[in-house]
């Protein structure tokens, strides 16, 4: 049977299945002469019983090593002799999520057999993993952004074509749409993400996106292709704390030089990418941003507050000015008053004023 009718039959999702399957080994299928993937009684059996062991209390992880491990002892029993570890036995289960959750690479190759062969299940089944025994963080810098990184340099080999390379982009793009759900929520720094017109290759910037909105940023996606004049009005409604432009292109920036440089007279511009070469930072004079986007996030991050504790600080200094401003102009007008009323007191009681009229 195929994944679907066995979710149906036992009542648990396809991503679960998937999970079970590449982390814990529990289902074994074969495969058809259409090369899809087929389940027995056994993936059934073995399925029922891990949900017995969790009704019970027991782990996913502890319930699959229960059931394979009785599975093992049943067939040793059966035939007599003691079960010796063959190839398949060498590591537990534990092992196995464990090589697992610390062999990003392992993953990375994973998802690109899944990519070359258009097998999504299988894509979500390694995603699933990735993301279930990691946290988001690592998942998206450990394994989402190497795996892209390398869908692209195998494009340009001529190692995959344009169906794995949009197949791969839409896997990931829909991973990390679900992760941008929060990005409008909270009162943390806002930041206006884009690529400029012409750059349609956004998957990294959309990570980084997602690393910004974990780090309590409000972010703005305008995405690929965007028009440099809508990014301006943009900013304009937003006033962010940051702007990050990428291009893998030098081009990508050199053509709107000018216009980006007003931009980030007004707003703090960092650019990204490729295309950030030394040249174009000085027609710019902005800010840069490397590979590293754990690194990146931090760097933003330190730099909005930065920039926030010296508006602070001049909020203060000018409200200290306006108070003493204030402070010294009562003085000047007690002290003018009090001059009037010496005055007057130092008159004799006899004499008049000039201006008082004679009797």
């Amino acid at each position: 049977m195929r994944i679907g009718e066995l979710a149906t039959r036992v009542g648990v999702s396809t991503h679960v299945l998937r999970a079970w399957e590449s982390r814990y080994a529990l289902l074994t299928p074969t495969r058809s002469q259409g090369g899809y993937r087929l389940y027995g009684a056994d993936d059934e059996r073995r399925v029922r019983e891990v949900l017995s062991l969790r009704d019970q209390g027991v782990s996913a992880m502890e319930a699959a090593r229960q059931v394979l491990a009785a599975e093992r002892a049943g067939t040793a029993a059966a035939t007599g002799i003691a079960a010796e570890p063959g190839p398949d036995d060498a590591q537990s289960p534990e092992d196995a999520e464990s090589r697992l959750r610390l062999d990003p690479p392992l993953l990375v190759a994973q998802l690109l057999d899944a990519i070359t062969a258009l097998d999504e299940d299988r894509a979500h089944a390694v995603l699933d993993t990735a993301f279930l025994d990691r946290s988001v963080e690592s998942a998206v810098v450990d394994v989402l952004v190497p795996f892209f990184v390398r869908v692209g340099e195998m494009w340009e080999l001529g190692r995959i074509g344009i169906a794995q390379e949009h197949f791969a982009s839409s896997l990931v793009r829909r991973r990390l749409g679900a992760l941008s759900m929060t990005w409008g929520l909270g009162t943390g720094p806002i930041a206006v993400l884009a690529c400029p017109p012409g750059e349609f290759h956004d998957i990294i910037l959309m990570s980084f996106g997602v690393l910004l909105g974990r780090a309590g940023w409000r972010v703005r996606y305008l995405g690929e292709d965007t028009p440099i004049p809508s990014l301006v009005s943009a900013c304009r409604l937003t006033k962010p704390d940051a702007v990050v432009l990428a291009s893998r292109r030098p081009s990508g920036f050199r053509a709107h030089a000018r216009q980006l440089k007003a931009l980030h007279e007004q707003h703090p511009l960092w650019i990204a990418g490729r295309g950030t070469t030394p040249r174009v930072l000085t027609e710019i004079g902005c800010h840069h941003l490397g590979p590293d986007i754990v690194a990146d996030v931090a760097l933003l991050t330190e730099a909005a507050r930065a920039r926030r504790r010296a508006a602070e600080s001049a909020a203060r200094e000018s409200a200290a000015r306006e108070s003493a401003t204030r402070q010294g102009a009562a003085l000047e007008a007690a002290a003018s008053e009090g001059a009037g009323l010496e005055a007057e007191d130092a008159r004799p009681s006899g004499a008049r004023s000039d201006s008082e009229p004679l009797a």
